[in-house]
């Protein structure tokens, strides 16, 4: 905030600059342009209050039928996120070439973080897995997996809005991390006001159908040995 140079005392320190009483007509001018010149450069204060943050949660997905082989052990790799989403602000994008973010919505965490989350908890809970191991540690396991979110994002070119996910998923071997299988997710689903809202709900509606095509293909490699063919 720029101060009202009427109310600065004969001896002050303003901007870093000491200006003495007699010396106050040029200096004086020289910092009332200095400063008028850094204020049109400040950063616009947000509103007053917190960001509304969001959070994409393991949607529930209903088994169909029992598992009949012997479960398998899984090594979950830590998700990665391109760099434009790597973060918790919220994208959009008003066209294809542009991309800005939400100022006053957040997610609760980076896409990558909720994603590493969501994929443990679902996955956990399937009867063909017995165990879902973290990191790249020596135990051995049956199946590694590692998933990349390459978009998501609300796309406000559209009439009503639309939001968009992108991922990426490869599944090894775990003796010899030999890639057998791999996941290309890439759908879109409308929504019907252009908030963050509903941008939240589109997101988790997506997110929901990506976890059913990942526990697909986990189930028919786990039910195939770890060998390739899963679909």
């Amino acid at each position: 905030m720029v101060k009202n140079m009427n109310n600065i005392p004969q001896h002050t320190v303003f901007m870093g600059f000491f200006i003495p009483s007699k010396g106050r007509g040029l200096l004086g001018f020289m910092a009332v342009m200095l400063a008028t010149a850094l204020a049109g450069c400040s950063i616009l204060p947000k509103p007053a209050g917190e960001p509304d943050h969001w959070r994409l949660v393991a949607p529930s997905l209903e088994e169909k039928g029992d598992f009949d082989g012997a479960p398998v052990v899984l090594r979950l790799i830590e998700p990665r996120a391109n760099s434009a989403i790597d973060r918790r602000d919220m994208a959009y994008s008003r066209t294809p070439q542009s991309l800005a973010y939400y100022r006053d919505n957040r997610w609760i965490a980076s896409p990558a973080v909720m994603l590493d989350e969501i994929i443990d908890e679902t996955l956990s809970a399937q009867p063909w897995v017995r165990n879902v191991m973290r990191g790249g540690g020596r135990v051995s396991t049956d199946l590694a997996l590692y998933c990349e979110v390459q978009q998501l994002e609300h796309q406000v070119e559209y009439v009503d809005g639309r939001v968009q996910l992108k991922a990426a998923c490869s599944w090894y071997r775990g003796e010899n991390r030999k890639l057998i299988e791999t996941l290309q997710f890439d759908q879109a689903v409308d929504i019907d006001r252009n908030d963050a809202p509903h941008y939240a709900a589109g997101a988790q509606e997506l997110v929901a159908d990506f976890m059913r095509a990942l526990t697909r293909q986990g189930r028919a490699l786990a039910a195939a040995g770890g060998e390739a063919g899963g679909g």
